[in-house]
């Protein structure tokens, strides 16, 4: 295997935006036959963070210090959605831990149900830019709806901020479903890499208020589409919040927040006839 040619820093970077940065590197590995060295300072203090190498160990390596050029990846979401508009395919992982897989075929085994598994994850706690999360009894109302259509729902977070477990339980959780739905958040990203055979519902906030933000980045960059935080991948299915505010109590205070709703019929009849395709694994 050759040895990484650039540096590139994601010690800052959150699990969407690592899952960009790994589509764009791989790209550029088929394409140009680069790799890469990960400087990941969040890894070396012991956070648990999504592990580059070890998930792509064809595109990345772990930095040794060695001295390489740096790789700057500038408005990452804004380059690489015009990067995926020439080259509209999508990623993949070059590695899977084999407990994740032997979690995976065990949960497989475990189905409660004949129907297809629907893996959800809930975005009903987003720190920042709120206009993305959910409203939960929306979210339960399309879990109640796809199982009516004789599907097996399981919530990846089933409360807020409470998931199944760490990464690896999610990626094997993702494995052993036959489709995804979630929002605009690191889980989505991953999904969309990990299970790119997989039918998947992105139910996303609209994005023109961060596309202006970004215009004039876009004009000087000379880049012909807009930023966009969806995940890489052709064929995904896309339901748009409609933006609402909403009293939300925070300790002994309350706050008049961005929501986004959701009508749950729609989101099912999106995602149903999927699983009915050639690409749903039913």
């Amino acid at each position: 295997m050759p040895a990484a040619t650039w540096r590139v820093d994601a010690s800052r970077l959150r699990l969407g935006d690592r899952m960009a940065l790994a589509w764009w590197a791989q790209r550029r590995r088929l394409d140009e036959g680069l790799r890469f060295a990960v400087i990941d300072r969040a890894a070396q203090s012991g956070a648990p963070v999504f592990d580059l190498p070890l998930h792509f160990p064809l595109s990345f390596e772990p930095d040794e210090g060695r001295a390489l050029p740096d790789w700057d990846t500038g408005n990452l979401w804004l380059t690489v959605t015009n990067a995926f508009a020439r080259q509209p395919q999508a990623g993949q992982f070059e590695h899977v831990p084999p407990a994740v897989l032997s979690q995976a075929q065990q949960l497989r085994a475990g189905r409660s149900s004949v129907g297809p598994r629907v893996l959800m994850h809930v975005l009903d706690d987003a720190p920042y830019n709120k206009a993305r999360n959910w409203q939960r009894p929306q979210a339960l109302a399309l879990a109640a709806r796809l199982q009516q259509a004789g599907c097996e729902v399981v919530l990846l977070n089933p409360s807020p901020g409470r998931f199944l477990g760490g990464l690896d339980r999610m990626l094997a959780e993702m494995l052993a479903c036959d489709a995804f739905i979630g929002g605009d958040t690191g889980p989505s990203h991953v999904f969309s890499m990990l299970c790119a055979d997989k039918p998947q519902l992105a139910i996303y906030p609209d994005m023109a208020r961060d596309q202006r933000k970004f215009a004039a980045e876009q004009l000087a960059l000379g880049l012909p589409l807009p930023w966009s935080s969806l995940p890489k991948r052709p064929d995904l299915a896309l339901l748009t919040l409609r933006a609402g505010r909403q009293w939300v109590r925070q300790g002994w205070r309350w706050r008049y927040e961005r929501v986004g709703r959701f009508d749950p019929v729609q989101a099912a009849d999106q995602l149903l006839p999927l699983l009915a395709s050639p690409l749903g694994r039913v």
